[in-house]
């Protein structure tokens, strides 16, 4: 008994050293437990599966490391790994200790053969079943089999939106930038010259010509060109461009190149999918809608503006001190941008595209709402992460 009790207070005290678990409960949006588990930290879950960090006892040794679970609590991939990425397709790159590369698992954990690379993207579903793959520092893209569909030998970027990626050969003196399909083929030459990387939004891109900033189609024709900036993005039939130095001096022209909202703002960023934008005048911001309206006013410091993702717009003021968000002043708005009335509430986490806001109240407890801004799960826990695929975690 004694030489028991002796391993057990060795083991415990050689986990004393490093990070322990916690116990995390894993709940539905009605906050009904579905299962608890001890883990260092937990993460989302994507497609079924959630990768977890924790302590696990081994042949009498503890081993840490990243490992994954389903939705009934199993571990079904030990927590024996370096690096796990999310399943955010039906593949995800893992890395065990001591390797310098990265392996390619399925959701049962089987590996599947690829070459060895020093450094890898995220595979996602919606991108075309590509992710990008870099060997000394040249980047290529494999397929969810593991295929090296497009060769190493490109720089640029590491997604395909709208289809094309926007990349430069390696090996080129002078950076001639084009656009690649998921098969490789090259779709628009590689001939701009030109700072980094652009892709295509609306069947739009910018390009760099005769040093001038254009936009082009898919087919690399040049469909307008400004006299009035450097242009910066185009949606809602409106192109931003700027027109000062230290990129300042932000507005927007139509395609007649006349200006619709003139250059009087510091800063800017281009109109969400709502048809806003945030825009900057001597560090307060406020946000304007694509007529130039000024919608929300020019007094907080900073604005979040994801309605469809959050749920909720907010604007936080400035503070003499610094202090974070969770503590400083601000207002939050529905989606017709009427002033949400929030009792008892600190701060709002956000919905990560689910139906349950979490948010913490005066008190520091954590809860959840739904998207009308009720209470739906009391704020009963120390720690609540946003919902995804219908879970979240918690933490009393």
């Amino acid at each position: 008994m004694r030489k028991i009790a002796i391993l057990i207070i060795l083991l415990f005290a050689g986990l004393s050293s490093q990070a322990k678990n916690k116990t995390w409960t894993c709940i539905n949006e009605d906050g009904e437990t579905v299962f608890t588990i001890d883990a260092i930290y937990v993460s989302d879950f994507y497609n079924g599966l959630a990768v977890v960090h924790k302590n696990t006892l081994v042949n009498n040794a503890w081993v840490t490391g990243d490992g994954y679970v389903n939705t009934k609590g199993e571990i079904v991939i030990p927590c024996d790994l370096l690096k796990a990425q999310d399943f955010k397709a039906n593949v995800a790159w893992i890395k065990r200790d001591g390797e310098s590369f990265y392996r390619l698992i399925d959701k049962t954990g089987k590996v599947i053969p690829t070459q060895q690379y020093e450094k890898v993207g995220t595979f996602f579903e919606s991108d075309l079943k590509r992710c990008a793959v870099y060997k000394d520092g040249k980047m290529g893209f494999v397929d969810e089999l593991g295929n090296e569909v497009i060769p190493c030998k490109y720089i640029g970027s590491s997604s395909f939106n709208e289809g094309l990626a926007s990349v430069a050969l390696a090996s080129s003196v002078k950076g001639e930038y084009g656009f690649i399909n998921r098969d490789g083929e090259v779709v628009i030459p590689l001939a701009f010259i030109q700072a980094g990387t652009s892709s295509f939004k609306n069947g739009l891109a910018r390009a760099t010509v005769a040093g001038k900033t254009v936009l082009i189609d898919k087919k690399g024709n040049v469909v307008f060109k400004t006299t009035k900036g450097n242009i910066q993005g185009a949606n809602y039939g409106l192109v931003s461009v700027i027109t000062k130095a230290n990129r300042q001096g932000w507005g927007w022209v139509n395609f007649k190149d006349e200006f619709v909202i003139d250059p009087i703002y510091d800063h800017a960023i281009n109109f969400n999918e709502d048809g806003y934008a945030v825009v900057e005048k001597g560090d307060l911001k406020g946000m304007i809608d694509t007529t130039g309206k000024m919608i929300l006013p020019m007094k907080y410091e900073t604005i979040y503006c994801d309605i469809s993702k959050d749920g909720y717009y907010c604007g936080v003021y400035p503070s003499v001190r610094v202090t974070s968000l969770a503590n400083a002043q601000k207002d939050y708005f529905d989606a017709d941008l009427k002033k949400i009335p929030l009792e008892n509430v600190k701060y709002l986490m956000g919905a990560n595209n689910g139906k349950r806001i979490a948010f913490s109240n005066l008190e520091d407890g954590k809860g959840y709402l739904d998207r009308d801004f009720q209470i739906v799960i009391p704020p009963l826990f120390a720690k609540a992460k946003t919902f995804h695929e219908g879970l979240a975690w918690v933490r009393h």
